[in-house]
């Protein structure tokens, strides 16, 4: 890809409306790190995001809306109550990049290695596509295939809502990884409702060891309505993650992936269920 002409729009009716003239030849930049993965000698113009004001945290009364163009190190930054991307933000790459990728850059096309498609999973957030009229997709429907499928020319994504992590609930994330900066192998989130000893809800997700990222349904309802301890996790996990379509990478087999999961799936729910205790901080 050969970048040949560069616009920076100041509004989301300009951005919007280069990028459906220009067709396949333009190119957005949010924050511009994964398009040396983006191979060829295609001629592009490139269409600049940073202008158009889409990277603020807010509070909502269900949570937080987060601007596309917010970048990994705003989250990071950011505290408030019922707030927990920060953990995911902190174990994404190094410094240098979170002060430079988006976090609509790490949703709106998916590689192995992207973080937070995981956590919005386990979340239930929702994602706001602008195009003639403003649409708005579970995070479920939004990482069911390539997100591209869902965008028009000149649609572009503009916010990300997350519901906050109330008191008796609570969020585990965990990712491994060969070095400290280094591609996820095994990224793994969870959400949890927990009622006295039991879990009276369950979200959870796995991404880089999959296809896709993806909620793991079946396990969520095995667990719901569960009294928690480690044996009951333990024998869950490994009685659904044989259903999991799990895959390689880096030299790694699908199988030792699959290692990974039964463990890290284990520390997810352990630390949501542990965080549930007095609510996220």
């Amino acid at each position: 890809m050969k970048i040949t002409a560069y616009h920076r729009p100041e509004t989301l009716d300009k951005a919007r409306s280069l990028l459906r003239d220009l067709g396949p030849a333009g190119i957005p930049l949010a924050g511009a790190t994964s398009h040396a993965f983006m191979k060829g000698d295609d001629e592009k113009t490139a269409v600049d995001l940073a202008a158009l004001g889409l990277d603020t945290i807010t509070a909502t009364p269900q949570g937080f809306a987060i601007g596309a163009m917010a970048r990994i190190a705003d989250l990071q930054a950011f505290a408030a109550p019922g707030w927990v991307l920060d953990r995911v933000a902190l174990r994404f790459v190094s410094q240098p990049m979170r002060n430079m990728t988006t976090l609509g850059g790490n949703l709106a096309r998916v590689f192995p290695w992207n973080d937070f498609p995981v956590a919005l999973l386990a979340l239930d957030a929702t994602l706001d596509i602008a195009g003639d009229t403003v649409t708005t997709h579970p995070a479920a429907t939004f990482f069911k295939g390539q997100p591209a499928r869902l965008f028009k020319p000149g649609d572009l994504l503009t916010a990300i809502h997350v519901p906050a992590v109330g008191p008796g609930c609570g969020f585990g994330y965990h990712k491994e990884t060969v070095v400290n900066m280094d591609f996820s192998l095994f990224t793994a989130a969870a959400w949890v409702r927990r009622d006295k000893r039991s879990l009276a809800e369950v979200r959870i997700a796995v991404g880089a060891g999959v296809p896709l990222p993806q909620r793991l349904i079946a396990l969520e309802d095995a667990l719901t309505g569960k009294a928690f301890s480690r044996d009951t996790v333990r024998a869950a996990v490994i009685a659904h993650a044989e259903a999991v379509s799990w895959k390689g990478g880096d030299g790694f087999s699908a199988d030792y992936i699959r290692q990974l999961a039964l463990t890290h799936l284990e520390d997810a729910l352990h630390a949501a269920w542990n965080d549930a205790a007095g609510g996220a901080v």
